[in-house]
């Protein structure tokens, strides 16, 4: 019998890759979801789950005949019928060469290649993935295993910060020690990330984490990664519960060992102040547009494409991402240090 630790993995994996998938635009990216059906064919749990509910065949090849041009898939209302479409329609995408393109045309008004593959991956194939990760989910709350006792367990918290910032993640870091002593645990990349181990797979085990605190500073805000990694955080509703901000004003630069040259504060609680950071990616965006017109072909400027990509992303998420600094009220770091992180300690059940 599968135990809840294997559940936990699982999860973890199937998170991992159905994020990556959902979030492909492009045909080239296609082997997104082949390692996501891979997983989930290969996935015993899984498996049984979908075989209990594949009882109708569906013929896309039919369906996709019948589709009007501006027509979208209408998915069955039934949750089994919605986890046996969805499979079957992965199967179809998988089955022989297929021009992904041509399947999702018409999925928006824009006629760009891009918005169409994201249409259809959102309104087509993320119901049947957020149909599969409730049961998973489901399925770890049933578990049988007792559950281990959680008084003395150790919580574990990732930091996350600007590499600019490292003196204010030293200093938060050192004054938190005593109030959580025995009793939580700092992940940071400069001590958990070993020498060539991947930073991106360090960045992907937040998700293992109970808590994430991040440090929201003009830095923060102009990082690219720093800013790319919150994004895909924060789009998981469940995930965001876990998020504790603090947000820098200019008055923390005492914190620095040397005084930076621009300031520090985030301006995050006016509309100018957010508007500041839209115009920044709106300028690295065209910087990129520009890059690649100056390199012509296409073929030789894939990095900058890929970058672009990114950017534009950020570009889209940052209104709801400030918005929702705003509306969780971050506290500043010397007013933490002032009520002894009674705030925070106080949110993580410590």
């Amino acid at each position: 019998m599968i135990n809840r630790k294997e559940i936990q993995k699982i999860s973890l994996q199937y998170r991992t890759l159905s994020s990556q998938m959902l979030k492909m635009n492009s045909q080239e990216e296609i082997y997104c979801i082949q390692q996501y059906f891979a997983f989930i064919t290969k996935t015993e749990l899984i498996m049984h789950y979908i075989n209990e509910c594949n009882k109708k065949v569906y013929d896309f090849e039919q369906i996709f005949s019948d589709k009007g041009w501006r027509d979208v898939l209408i998915l069955p209302a039934k949750q089994e019928d919605l986890i046996s479409y969805g499979y079957q329609l992965l199967q179809y995408i998988l089955d022989g060469p297929k021009n992904l393109i041509a399947l999702c045309m018409g999925y928006t008004g824009s006629n760009k290649f891009s918005d169409n593959i994201e249409a259809f991956m959102r309104k087509s194939i993320e119901p049947f993935v957020v149909a599969i990760r409730t049961y998973i989910e489901l399925e770890f709350i049933d578990c049988e295993d007792v559950i281990e006792n959680t008084k003395n367990k150790m919580v574990t918290i990732f930091m996350s910060y600007c590499q600019k910032d490292a003196d204010v993640a030293d200093c938060l870091e050192n004054s938190m020690a005593s109030c959580i002593y025995n009793k939580a645990k700092i992940s940071r990349d400069i001590r958990d990330v070993e020498y060539h181990e991947s930073f991106k797979r360090f960045m992907q085990s937040i998700e293992k984490h109970d808590y994430v605190i991040t440090i929201i500073s003009d830095n923060y805000l102009k990082s690219r990664n720093c800013m790319f990694e919150m994004l895909e955080v924060v789009k998981d509703s469940d995930f965001s519960k876990k998020l504790l901000f603090i947000v820098l004003q200019n008055e923390d630069v005492k914190y620095y060992k040397n005084t930076p040259a621009e300031s520090i504060g985030a301006d995050v609680y006016s509309a100018m102040g957010q508007a500041k950071y839209s115009k920044y990616w709106s300028s690295v965006d065209r910087a990129l547009e520009n890059e690649i017109q100056e390199i012509g072909n296409p073929m030789h400027a894939i990095l900058q494409i890929k970058e672009k990509q990114i950017v534009q992303k950020i570009l889209i998420d940052l209104p709801e991402f400030l918005e929702f600094i705003r509306d969780n009220k971050g506290i500043s770091l010397s007013a933490h240090i002032d009520r002894g992180f009674a705030d925070m300690i106080s949110f993580m059940h410590l």
